[in-house]
């Protein structure tokens, strides 16, 4: 649309999404992550940069809501600090179900932690298209993530669910919902699963550097 809004016509528009590494496919033998991190129970996660588009201090007040209905879940925040790091904290308080854990760039452990999940959540108020989306998707994770920029374009009903940013209970309702029921959950992993094997890096390359070649 911004294109087109500034002078760009649809037949010079080729929509490419992100990649992603082969690595979120294989299936971690022994994850030790939970037993490494003292976490029993349902694992709720949200891993990415802890700006204030994304929303993390949201992510932590749906947890807490979350947590009154079902205060057998654990909820992880993960990522890079870019200023939100004290309020995450501070929102977070004593609640040892919402852990705030350390960044890290081990793609291994980052592998283990979204298979570790049972679903992944982002409550952005601005996005691109993230990456970390086709990576929870890969690792068979269901999504609730908000409708903004390139989210809507990847993620339908089939992988999760899409919210207002500003509606925290319904981010709590879907939470809980998915976590009550484990055949959706499955369901959804499947279809997520399926639909992120278009996202390999492999795929992607070949595809732009095809669009190059007819240029050429």
């Amino acid at each position: 649309e911004f294109i087109l809004k500034y002078g760009g016509t649809k037949d010079k528009i080729v929509n490419l999404p992100n990649g992603m590494s082969k690595d979120f496919f294989k299936k971690i033998k022994n994850n030790d992550f939970k037993k490494k991190n003292k976490i029993k129970g349902p694992l709720v996660l949200f891993f990415g940069r802890l700006n204030f588009t994304k929303s993390p201090d949201n992510f932590v007040r749906i947890a807490h809501l979350v947590l009154k209905e079902s205060p057998e879940t654990t909820f992880v925040i993960r990522g890079p600090d870019e200023g939100m790091k004290d309020t995450v904290k501070k929102l977070i308080g004593k609640e040892k179900r919402i852990i705030l854990l350390p960044e890290t760039r081990d793609r291994l452990e980052i592998i283990k932690m979204y298979q570790a999940a049972d679903m992944y959540v982002l409550p952005s108020y601005r996005e691109g298209l993230p990456l970390t989306l086709f990576e929870a998707m890969a690792s068979g994770l269901p999504i609730i993530a908000t409708p903004v920029n390139g989210v809507p374009f990847e993620i339908n009903r089939y992988n999760g669910f899409l919210i207002d940013h500003s509606n925290l209970e319904s981010f709590k309702e879907k939470i809980i919902y998915l976590l009550k029921n484990k055949k959706i959950r499955d369901k959804i992993a499947k279809t997520n699963i399926e639909t992120s094997k278009s996202h390999d890096w492999d795929i992607i390359s070949d595809k732009t550097l095809k669009i190059y070649e007819a240029l050429v």
